[in-house]
């Protein structure tokens, strides 16, 4: 299992190295993430050889989410003038990521209906 954290670990990393060496703000989480991706998708990497630590991390999610949010709480003062704006852009990323997934569970559900392999 060790192995199977430090298997997604290293794509974090190299994920971080390859986004401070780009001049394009996109977080090196997310490069990470696209590469396991990528690498699982090209049959790469074997979901096997991470499944077991992906499952514990996705259980515990909520988790990883603490830091953020107490970084938010310690830094309320910067907020105070944004409310309406935070509020206004919550609100509209939140129907653009209903419409999104909603217009891609559709087309995926469409594809399936049509007998389509999925894979």
């Amino acid at each position: 299992m060790l192995l199977e954290f430090c298997t997604i670990f290293v794509f974090l990393y190299v994920g971080n190295f390859i986004s401070s060496c780009l001049p394009v703000p996109i977080p090196g989480t997310v490069i990470g993430m696209l590469l396991l991706f990528f690498s699982l998708h090209l049959k790469l990497l074997k979901l096997e050889s991470i499944e077991k630590a992906a499952s514990i991390l996705l259980m515990n999610m909520a988790i990883l989410f603490i830091p953020p949010g107490v970084s938010l709480v310690k830094s309320l003062r910067l907020l105070e003038g944004s409310w309406m704006k935070i509020i206004l852009v919550m609100i509209v990323t939140t129907i653009i990521t209903i419409a999104v997934t909603g217009i891609f569970i559709q087309w995926f559900i469409g594809r399936c209906e049509n007998g389509k392999s999925i894979k």
